[in-house]
């Protein structure tokens, strides 16, 4: 048998019970012995804890490494750097990574591979630009500066400069001068910075085919795209009838999807389905499909996405929606047509939660515009009556601890504006729930159960109380009840059933100021279980869609039972699951 000392144990931060409080106190120690040592010990941040969960964009990343290898006395591991580059650069914190690149270079962690300089080149670019960039390459190797060439007039073509035209075409000149093999790259990243000028488009491409370059699918993508954006059809078929001939070309799926859309928006629906149809057919041989363009215009993405989505290739529009947005194009509120055509992609194809999981992920980034995707998937959650889901696209990201209680009666504000047209629910004052049933009845709150309440009730008074509630006479239905009451021949379970019938007929006949003053009158006289009483209100407020007071009458009837006060999550989802009931749909699935 191991034995571990009383010494042994203290250090470790174990709290004692001694079997003698005599022995304690000649120890001079209490009954109870704990140490603090615990409490001293502070857990140590990793790297990543450091650097990637505070994602704030404008923390120095540099200070934070130098601190924790003067902490660690040890070198910073270069796979916990890669991880952290990576997730770095798809979180789009540029500047971070080019610091934490710069930071591993200058300390030597590992040698620079051309994978490593291409990617802080890269970086570079898009923190500070073509002329940065230029000088980085002309510090670079002979081998790898050459191959960098190429880039470099990618990072001129994209930095938004007065230039931009000039430049770019000076330093295809210098890749020339040098001896570089040409290819159609170097001029499909001119071609693509005209955008919509399909006369500086065809001048590039005319250089092109002087330079004795054979145009490649992007040339003449980039062409076909220029036409469209113009609204010259003509132009755009005279494009694709030269591509479709030309025997160096295969054709791809991605334009055919391109030139469906601009069909689409000049209504030809004829050319535009068969242009789709071309797509789709390309797009099902699986070993084209992997071939992705190389050159699209911000608008090409738009067009190509739409397609996709049309076509059912949500993975497929979900990888070009993610290159489009590490170009940086997310940058203010309209750029939110393509996230808004893949949240809708999902939902016609009932692929809810893949729509939720991609809004959780752009709303962590900070993207503007979720909670506008927020509020589509929350008005899908409701149709199918899914009201918890629906809360959580509703709130955003908050997690329940962190919600403010004027948020949930924000929410059921909301469902009562789009009751009728959008949730299932029956808004009508002549709705009458199944014969001898509410909600009550189904889920009733396991601490107000009582033990007699399955005892056999006086039913002539009930019955007669029932007739009477059911002819619609209110008033005397009351007088019969207090009648009976008076009369002491009832028990306290009795007398809550009766009070129930009453309360349900005032509710039925939509009498909802009454059936609450005659609430509150029994809840001052301090009634037995009278919290069941603000359950059935609660339960017919939701049944005539109205949200708002039906949660305060939750909200009461949790008040007023013992070991439910102050229970603010349960009675949420309870309220929830309510109207879930209600509404036909008893299978509502979620955490709130």
């Amino acid at each position: 048998m191991c034995s571990v000392s009383f010494l042994g144990l203290n250090r470790l931060g174990l709290g004692l019970l001694f079997q003698s409080e005599s022995w304690a106190v000649r120890w001079g120690r209490n009954r109870y012995c704990h140490t603090n040592l615990m409490r001293q010990m502070k857990p140590r941040k990793s790297l990543w804890a450091q650097i990637i969960r505070p994602a704030n964009p404008k923390i120095h990343v540099k200070p934070k490494l130098d601190n924790w290898v003067k902490d660690q006395k040890k070198k910073a591991p270069a796979g916990d750097l890669k991880r952290i580059l990576l997730r770095l650069r798809q979180d789009g914190r540029f500047h971070q990574a080019l610091q934490v690149y710069e930071w591993m270079r200058r300390k030597g962690i590992y040698k620079f591979s051309s994978s490593d300089y291409a990617v802080q080149f890269n970086l570079i670019c898009k923190v500070r630009g073509g002329f940065a960039a230029d000088r980085y390459v002309r510090k670079l190797p002979k081998q790898t500066r050459n191959d960098k060439y190429g880039e470099l007039l990618h990072c001129y073509v994209n930095e938004h400069i007065e230039d931009i035209f000039s430049r770019p075409l000076g330093h295809l000149q210098k890749m020339k001068k040098l001896g570089f093999a040409l290819s159609p790259r170097p001029f499909n990243e001119i071609m693509h910075i005209q955008g919509p000028e399909p006369k500086k488009v065809l001048k590039v491409l005319a250089k092109l085919r002087k330079s004795k370059v054979l145009p490649d699918n992007d040339s003449y993508r980039i062409c076909i795209s220029s036409f469209g954006l113009i609204y010259d059809v003509d132009g755009m078929e005279r494009m694709l009838r030269e591509m479709e001939s030309q025997p160096q070309i295969v054709m791809d799926w991605c334009t055919y999807a391109m030139v469906a859309e601009f069909y689409d928006r000049e209504f030809l629906v004829d050319k535009a389905a068969d242009a789709l149809e071309k797509a789709r057919v390309i797009l099902q041989n699986k070993g084209v499909r992997r071939k992705s363009p190389n050159y699209l215009l911000k608008t090409d993405y738009l067009n190509v996405i739409r397609s996709l989505v049309k076509l059912g290739e949500l993975v497929e529009a979900m990888k070009f929606t993610n290159e489009w947005e590490a170009l940086g194009n997310w940058r203010n509120l309209q750029d939110i047509g393509i996230p808004y055509t893949i949240i809708e992609g999902y939902v016609k194809n009932g692929k809810l939660q893949e729509a939720f999981y991609s809004i959780e992920t752009w709303s962590r980034k900070g993207k503007i515009g979720v909670d506008k995707l927020s509020c589509l998937l929350c008005k899908e959650y409701l149709k199918v009556g899914n009201v918890i889901q629906a809360f959580n696209c509703f709130r955003g990201t908050r997690h329940s601890s962190e919600l403010h209680p004027i948020l949930p009666m924000l929410f059921f504000e909301y469902i009562e504006k789009k009751c009728g047209s959008l949730f299932p629910l029956h808004c009508t004052r002549s709705v009458k729930p199944a014969t001898g049933t509410i909600f009550l009845d189904v889920n009733t709150i396991g601490s107000v159960q009582h033990e007699n309440s399955t005892q056999a009730l006086n039913m002539d008074y009930e019955n007669i109380v029932k007739s009477l509630v059911d002819s619609g006479k209110l008033d005397e239905a009351r007088k019969m009840a207090i009648k009976w009451e008076l009369s002491c021949k009832g028990r306290s379970s009795d007398c809550l059933n009766i009070l129930k019938i009453i309360t349900e007929g005032y509710c039925k006949m939509s009498f909802f100021v009454e059936a609450e003053a005659m609430a509150e009158a029994w809840t001052r006289e301090k009634r037995s279980q009278v919290a069941e009483i603000w359950f059935v209100l609660a339960s017919h407020y939701q049944l005539h869609g109205k949200m708002v007071r039906g949660f305060e009458c939750m909200r009461r009837c949790f008040d007023l039972t013992p070991g439910l006060k102050g229970n603010y999550d349960m009675m949420l989802w309870t309220f929830m699951n309510g109207i879930g009931y209600l509404s036909g749909m008893s299978n509502v699935r979620g955490t709130v």
